[in-house]
């Protein structure tokens, strides 16, 4: 055998050996490629089923319906569009003012908006009082109306959620624990940011009373 033939020979088995190479690392990335998604994609689905479940449980009361709590829970985590029904199947739409927020900022902005239209004296919020209390807005009905920032609209501000609640005299701590207790005003540690009040109610003028007539002498 010639020296060209070896070399042409030497130089066949070096390409083939090269090809067999890159063809078995194609296949391996692939393999890898093709299994981390999939882990990642279970463990995520998981995740979001507990949280949408924790959340749909604790706000149900609050929503009207497990099904407004879903939708509640999924629009403040994903920023997407809310669709809330009322009793008389009436529905009312409207998009968070926040960007995507974890499980956990999404129960501590629900709390927030419930304790506040407690403290309003709205207990069974209406899917107008709920969109009001969280984008801003107008809640209420008959003599008592009570004009709303919003809680997400502060967030989205730059607010954190401790300032938000103690600007409406709210202990953080004990909303995110199942409580609306407020803080004493009289509390030398509640420091409140200064900031207009975030809710006004508009309550009917008191009627003074009659003047009496004098006793004639």
């Amino acid at each position: 055998m010639t020296r060209a033939m070896k070399r042409t020979v030497v130089s066949s088995v070096i390409a083939v050996s090269a090809a067999l190479i890159a063809l078995l690392l194609a296949i391996m990335l692939t393999k890898f490629a093709g299994a981390a998604p999939l882990v990642t994609t279970s463990s995520t689905t998981k995740g979001n089923s507990a949280g949408m479940s924790r959340l749909t449980e604790a706000f149900s009361d609050f929503a009207g319906s497990a099904s407004n709590a879903q939708s509640l829970s999924e629009g403040l985590r994903n920023a997407s569009r809310i669709k809330l029904v009322d009793r008389n199947n009436v529905t009312t739409t409207f998009t968070p003012a926040t960007k995507p927020m974890s499980w956990d900022d999404v129960r501590i902005a629900l709390s927030l908006a419930r304790a506040e239209l407690g403290s309003g004296d709205i207990s069974s919020p209406t899917p107008s009082d709920i969109e009001a209390v969280l984008n801003g807005g107008t809640a209420g009905t008959g003599d008592l109306m009570i004009n709303f920032t919003g809680v997400l609209t502060q967030r989205a501000s730059g607010l954190g959620w401790d300032q938000i609640a103690r600007a409406h005299s709210f202990e953080l701590d004990m909303l995110t624990h199942g409580t609306s207790k407020a803080v004493a005003e009289n509390d030398e540690n509640t420091s409140v940011p200064s900031m207009s009040p975030v809710s006004t109610a508009k309550k009917p003028p008191k009627k003074q009373a009659k003047a009496q007539p004098k006793a004639q002498p």
